[in-house]
C-alpha cells in the first residue's frame, strides 16, 4: 500500500508489519489494518493499493476486463462516508463499507463491470470510527489472465464453387484452450464485398442468435465459453449479382467484447465464384451436312454427316452424331458487357473419303452470356482435277513454262469449266532448289487463277498445291568455300 503520492508507507503503519508488501496465499485473500501511527500514514489520508501479478500468465497492471471504480487517476472512495451509501454493497451493516456483497470472489456467472464486480484501489481512510473507517471489506481485486490464443477458431463451408444468387452456408467453430470459463467473448465475422448476410439464418449451438451487422462485419457480442468447451455458429451468406468470377475469402476471429483484444487467430473459408450454367455460359450447337449441290445451305434432302470432329480455339472438341449434329456445353464464358468472339473449326481430315468442305471450315461468331451459338458446316464430294508438273516443263532456273507447255493451261481451264471442281496442283521435285520449287508452284497457281472468272464459270476455284520430293526431301547443299562446318 502506498500514499496517494505513490510512495509506499512504512510497515509500522500496519498493526501487522508483514501486511506491507504481503503476498497473497492460494486463496487470494489479503488484508490491511492501518494504525495511522506514522506521519506518512495520517488519518484522513488517501491511499493506493498496488497489485503485482504473480507470474507472466497474468497481464501487468490493473484489470482491463474489470477496471477499478477508483485508481490513481480518479477521486478516492471515502471509506468513512461509505456505509449506507450507494457504494456500500451491504447497506444493512451501517458501520462497515463492503465493496461487494460476498466475502467470496464473484463467480464467472457475474457479468464483468456490473455492481457485483465493483472494487477500489484509491481509498480514503481515517480513525474516526475504527475499524469501519479504516478498513474496506469484500474488495476483491481481479487480475487479467493472458488470453492470447485462449481460443481456437475454425471456419468451414461445404461449398467450393458457387454462382451468383446462391446461398452459401458457413460454420464457425470456437474451442476454449483454457480450463476456466470465458466471458465477454465476441465472434467477429468479416465477409467479402458482394456477399450479404441472410437475416435470421445465424444459430449458435442450434439456438437462433442474430448478430450486430456493421457494414461487412457481423458481431456476436458478450458470449460465454466454458473451460475446454465449444461453441458452433452457423450462418448463411448470399452471393450478390454484381460480383465477378474469382475467389472470395470469408474471415472470422474471436476478440474480447470489452477490451477488443484478440483471443484467437484468424480463420478463413474460401469459395470460388464460377459462371452459372444457365445465365453465364454460352452453349454451342450445330450440324455438319452433305451439301450435295454445294450451295452452302442445308436443303431438305441433304443429310447430316456423322463422325466429323470440330475443334474450338481453346482446344475443346466434339464429334458429330449419326445425324451430323454436335453440341458443346458451356463452350465459352463471354466477357461481361461486350461478349467475346468464338471460333470453331471443322477438322476436314475426319470427313468421309472424297468429301471436301463446301463452306468456310473456320467460322467465328460473337458470343453473349446466356445465349446459344449455332454453326453450320457443309461438305460434299468434289470433282478433283489434277495437274502434275516437274522441272522439265520449266525454263532452266526460271518459273516460266516452256513454250510447248503453255497450251496445256488452256486445256486445264476448259476442263475446269465443265463443272465445279477442285484443282490439285502437284509438283514432283528432285534436285531443284526448294525456294525455286515454291516459286514455280506459286507462279502456276497465279497464272491459273488469273485466267479464271468465278462469276462467269459459276464457282470459286480452289487450288490445293502440294510438293513431292523424289528423294524424300530437298537435297543437301554443300557448304560454301571457307564456311564453317
Amino acid at each position: 500500500m502506498s500514499a496517494s503520492s505513490g510512495v509506499a508507507v512504512p510497515a509500522a503503519c500496519f498493526d501487522d508489519t508483514a501486511q506491507q508488501g504481503q503476498t497473497s496465499l492460494a486463496d487470494g485473500y489479503y488484508k490491511f489494518d492501518l494504525n495511522f501511527s506514522d506521519p506518512s500514514c495520517p488519518t484522513g489520508g488517501d491511499y493506493l493499493i498496488d497489485v503485482t501479478a504473480p507470474s507472466a500468465a497474468y497481464v501487468v497492471g490493473s484489470s482491463q476486463l474489470i477496471p477499478p471504480s477508483s485508481d490513481s487517476t480518479t477521486t478516492p472512495l471515502s471509506v468513512p462516508l461509505c456505509p449506507g451509501s450507494p457504494q456500500d454493497a451491504i447497506p444493512a451493516t451501517a458501520q462497515y463499507c463492503e465493496a461487494q456483497p460476498s466475502e467470496f470472489a464473484p463467480p464467472s456467472s457475474v457479468l464483468a463491470r456490473s455492481n457485483g464486480t465493483e472494487y477500489y484501489l484509491h481509498l480514503t481512510f481515517d480513525a474516526s470510527q475504527p475499524p469501519g473507517s479504516a478498513q474496506i471489506f469484500n474488495n476483491h481485486i481481479p487480475l487479467d489472465p493472458v488470453l492470447n490464443d485462449a481460443v481456437s477458431i475454425s471456419k468451414t463451408t461445404p461449398m467450393i464453387n458457387v454462382s451468383r444468387g446462391q446461398l452459401v452456408p458457413y460454420v464457425i467453430t470456437v474451442d476454449s484452450e483454457v480450463d476456466f470459463d470465458l466471458q465477454n467473448l465476441t465472434i467477429a465475422d468479416r465477409f467479402p464485398p458482394g456477399f450479404r448476410y441472410v437475416t435470421g439464418s445465424a444459430r449458435i449451438n442450434g439456438v437462433p442468435a442474430e448478430p450486430t451487422v456493421n457494414g461487412r462485419e457481423l458481431l456476436w457480442n458478450n458470449l460465454g465459453l466454458t473451460g475446454s468447451g465449444r461453441n458452433e455458429l452457423q450462418l448463411l451468406l448470399a452471393v450478390g449479382a454484381g460480383i465477378s468470377e474469382g475467389e472470395y475469402v470469408n474471415r472470422a476471429q474471436a476478440v474480447h467484447s470489452i477490451t477488443g483484444n484478440l483471443l484467437s487467430g484468424e480463420a478463413t473459408a474460401t469459395v470460388r465464384l464460377v459462371p452459372d450454367p444457365n445465365f453465364d455460359c454460352t452453349d454451342v450447337m450445330g450440324k455438319v451436312y452433305d451439301d450435295a449441290n454445294r450451295n452452302g445451305i442445308q436443303d431438305l434432302d441433304e443429310r447430316g454427316i456423322g463422325g466429323v470432329r470440330l475443334v474450338t480455339a481453346r482446344g475443346l472438341s466434339t464429334t458429330t452424331d449419326q445425324y451430323g449434329r454436335f453440341h458443346i456445353t458451356c463452350a465459352i464464358v463471354p466477357r461481361e458487357g461486350r461478349g467475346s468472339n468464338f471460333i470453331l473449326k471443322l477438322d476436314d481430315r475426319t470427313l468421309p473419303s472424297g468429301f471436301r468442305a463446301s463452306t468456310t471450315p473456320v467460322q467465328m461468331e460473337r458470343a453473349t452470356r446466356g445465349k446459344t451459338l449455332r454453326f453450320s458446316f457443309g461438305a460434299s464430294i468434289h470433282r478433283v482435277v489434277g495437274l502434275d508438273i516437274a522441272d522439265p516443263v520449266f525454263e532452266p532456273g526460271l518459273t516460266d513454262l516452256r513454250p510447248q507447255w503453255q497450251p496445256r493451261i488452256n486445256l486445264l481451264l476448259d476442263e475446269l469449266q465443265k463443272g465445279p471442281a477442285i484443282l490439285r496442283l502437284s509438283y514432283l521435285a528432285d534436285v531443284e532448289d526448294p525456294q525455286l520449287v515454291e516459286d514455280r508452284v506459286e507462279a502456276i497457281k497465279t497464272q491459273i487463277l488469273s485466267g479464271w472468272d468465278p462469276m462467269a464459270h459459276g464457282y470459286e476455284l480452289v487450288v490445293e498445291p502440294e510438293v513431292f520430293w523424289r528423294r524424300g526431301g530437298p537435297p543437301e547443299r554443300a557448304p560454301a568455300i571457307g564456311a564453317e562446318r
